[in-house]
């Protein structure tokens, strides 16, 4: 991987993501851009120097954050991964999305919740919206994850072809982390699989992923989401991963399940999606 992209904003939990960010980047040969928003839905970006000048408000904030962000990556940055800081103004998650597809990065990794948000309320509303419109892989942690959760990776899914070529894009993060990946088909009463069918469809699927360490699992439980949740701790996975889309059919677990799982469990989700 050559960019990882990490939105800052000064929350705890935007720490983990930078702090974890640094341990991918320092696996491989990955520089690392951080990006620090300023809420505003003005089109910033197109405005004229004298029409800026008249938003006191905005550059004061925009003086602040750029001061204020050098400080708070301090004490996470390695001297031998490149790092690059932004501060934008715009709509975060729309600002941050944009910024990935311009410089093509391969991974944006961010804090579950944002700033003031109460953990036991839902994920955050900019996360979901990442989630959901980003063009590469987007990894949501709730706290920083050390070198032996990078080690472990649930892939839940239903295996079916549609999301193979999502899947290929974790590839590069797989090898730089030289991780095992731990397929992980589903049974609940409402989706019964027989087991010879599941089994064919993960080996199906694995055709092709010969460098990479794949272990293959079927799970029994009354829900998706709970049977993942529970494989990942009787595995003690260190992050979870899906490839899903927003079209509703049984070939595929939807945005919505990477969203659960991240709000009721306490691992990172990993997720990529697909058309």
């Amino acid at each position: 991987m050559k960019k990882i992209l990490v939105p800052i904003d000064f929350s705890p939990y935007a720490a983990a993501a930078f702090e974890t960010a640094m341990r991918i980047a320092a696996k491989g040969e990955s520089s690392i851009i951080a990006v620090n928003v300023v809420g505003s839905t003005l089109d910033w970006a197109s405005m004229r120097p004298e029409a800026k000048e008249k938003e006191t408000k905005i550059l004061d904030q925009l003086q602040e954050a750029t001061a204020k962000l050098g400080e708070f990556l301090a004490p996470y940055t390695q001297p031998h991964v490149p790092l690059h800081t932004q501060v934008l103004v715009g709509i975060p998650y729309d600002q941050v999305c944009k910024l990935a597809a311009a410089e093509n990065t391969d991974l944006i990794v961010l804090g579950a919740y944002g700033q003031g948000h109460a953990p036991e309320k839902h994920i955050g509303s900019h996360v979901q919206r990442i989630l959901r419109e980003a063009h590469c892989p987007v990894l949501a942690v709730k706290k920083a994850l050390n070198g032996n959760a990078l080690r472990k990776m649930v892939f839940a899914a239903k295996f079916h072809s549609d999301s193979k070529e999502a899947f290929l894009q974790l590839r590069p993060l797989i090898r730089q982390l030289r991780c095992s990946v731990h397929f992980l088909y589903i049974n609940t009463p409402e989706g019964f699989t027989r087991t010879a069918d599941a089994d064919a469809a993960m080996q199906q699927y694995a055709n092709g992923l010969e460098d990479i360490v794949i272990h293959k699992h079927i799970y029994n439980d009354t829900s998706a989401e709970a049977g993942i949740l529970n494989f990942a701790q009787k595995l003690d996975a260190g992050f979870i991963a899906f490839a899903t889309n927003e079209r509703k059919n049984s070939r595929t677990y939807q945005i919505g399940h990477t969203e659960t799982v991240l709000f009721k469990g306490d691992y990172a989700v990993l997720s990529v999606k697909f058309t």
